[in-house]
């Protein structure tokens, strides 16, 4: 087996690539109401780590708790610079990871890939959100196009911009701008004159 086949997280898993490909904004909508993401931990939270050959069989080594405090991606670039290395040198299969003075915490490596990946999205997935609050809270849309607003995919490229593969959850991220309204503004002006 390859490092790449090991590492890589099965596609139905939660945060796994195929995951944040294929949730909608009513999936995002739902992990929010749910209380199933997981909380981030500050950076150096994890004070040790070590590489081991034991292959890890426990669900809770595997895959992503609701609410389970993980690491930052900071804390877990250096381990993934000796990840393939070690897997096909020394045939190691799982981290210790020491957070904290306490809890030490043994993951899979295709756990290390999940938990990058929801590092990476914690953000977008707090846009949209806010994206649907306010879509929400506005009565910008009827029920029917909420509802409809809701079955887009999360990660999809914004309908209608040809040139773009821009996301649909970076709208969340313009909320609060003022430039935006002032860019709306100037480019309605500059096509009526």
């Amino acid at each position: 087996m390859s490092y790449a086949e090991y590492s890589t997280p099965h596609h139905q898993t939660r945060f796994s690539g195929e995951f944040f490909n294929t949730i909608t904004l009513a999936d995002v909508e739902s992990l929010f109401q749910n209380d199933v993401l997981p909380h981030v931990l500050p950076r150096d939270s994890v004070t040790k780590w070590n590489l081991d050959r034991t292959v890890p069989s426990a669900i809770a080594e595997i895959v992503v708790a609701a609410g389970e405090e993980i690491p930052c991606y900071h804390d877990l670039r250096p381990i993934f610079e000796t990840l393939e290395k070690a897997f096909y040198d020394k045939g190691m299969s799982s981290v210790c990871l020491q957070i904290g003075k306490q809890q030490i915490v043994r993951y899979h490596f295709s756990k290390l890939r999940l938990i990058v990946n929801y590092n990476n999205h914690e953000y977008n997935l707090l846009v949209a959100k806010k994206l649907l609050d306010r879509v929400h809270d506005s009565n910008l849309l009827s029920p029917n196009l909420i509802a409809e607003l809701k079955l887009n995919r999360f990660a999809e490229p914004l309908a209608g911009f040809k040139v773009t593969e821009t996301p649909l959850y970076t709208l969340g991220s313009m909320l609060d701008e003022r430039w935006v309204l002032e860019d709306v503004l100037n480019a309605r002006a500059e096509f009526l004159y």
